[in-house]
């Protein structure tokens, strides 16, 4: 797979992290490896916009100006995990930026102090830009929006790429935790067959091929629910018009969890 080449250095391809379990933020793995590699791989955004399917709510919310609160939404992991701190911070200016932004496009959004960065946030951003010293503006996923309203919202942002803005979307394309298996089990077939599915669509930038999920019998065997495939057709909309997908890195862990990262790009 190729290396990541932005258009320049002001410009940024939006990509889509899958977050993969907290562990991932100090387990080694080769998805761990291509994280830490991703943020030397860019120049310095300005700032970051990320949308984790971990901040599912009524309506769209934007994360209020000023310190993100690092949240350990899970329990039952080591200690090390509960001790990561990511202290990054929403700038007024890209909060107001984003509100008016999506306010021209005819999307309903408020702005919300309550939340912060969750794991499916800071996992990959602690790994990627572990300084946190880059200003970040976190995105909620709305109970009700399935794939043509997220390629909606990534279309109304899009022109943040070619401002210096990093446009993140984080979660998994194959996500059934009940199906999980020890961490270095090989595939399942189903599993690499949904990517497959998926890829048809993504790295062809042709999304109504996949945008009626129930489309493809696997949907819920790889996704009892939706959630953390959803960000995907955001980042996907978000490369604007005529957008295509490339894989930039592929592994599985837990034989079921798909460790997909893509960046999108006309």
């Amino acid at each position: 797979m190729s290396a990541i080449t932005p258009h320049s250095a002001s410009t940024f391809a939006p990509m889509f992290l899958a977050h993969g379990s907290p562990m991932l933020a100090i387990e080694d793995s080769a998805a761990h490896q291509y994280l830490k590699s991703l943020g030397d791989s860019l120049p310095r955004p300005r700032a970051i916009i990320v949308l984790s399917p971990h901040w599912e709510t009524e309506g769209l919310r934007v994360s209020a100006p000023g310190p993100l609160r690092t949240i350990h939404d899970f329990g039952g992991f080591p200690r090390a995990l509960f001790e990561i701190q990511y202290p990054a911070s929403a700038p007024k200016a890209l909060v107001a930026d984003v509100m008016q932004r999506l306010t021209t496009a005819g999307i309903a959004a408020s702005v919300d102090a309550s939340w912060g960065l969750d794991h499916g946030a800071w996992v990959p951003l602690s790994l990627a830009f572990p300084d946190a010293d880059i200003p970040v503006v976190a995105l909620s996923l709305p109970l009700t929006y399935g794939p043509e309203q997220m390629l909606e919202l990534g279309a109304a942002l899009s022109p943040l790429k070619d401002e210096g803005v990093l446009i993140l979307a984080t979660g998994s394309t194959t996500h059934n935790l009940r199906m999980i298996m020890p961490k270095t089990t090989p595939a399942a077939d189903w599993a690499v067959a949904f990517d497959d599915w998926l890829d048809q669509g993504l790295l062809t930038g042709t999304p109504e091929k996949i945008t009626d999920l129930t489309a493809n019998p696997q949907l819920r065997l790889a996704h009892p629910t939706e959630e953390h495939l959803l960000p995907v057709f955001f980042a996907l909309g978000a490369g604007g018009a005529g957008a295509k997908g490339e894989l930039l890195h592929r592994s599985y862990e837990y034989g079921t969890l798909s460790m997909s990262y893509y960046q999108f790009a006309a």
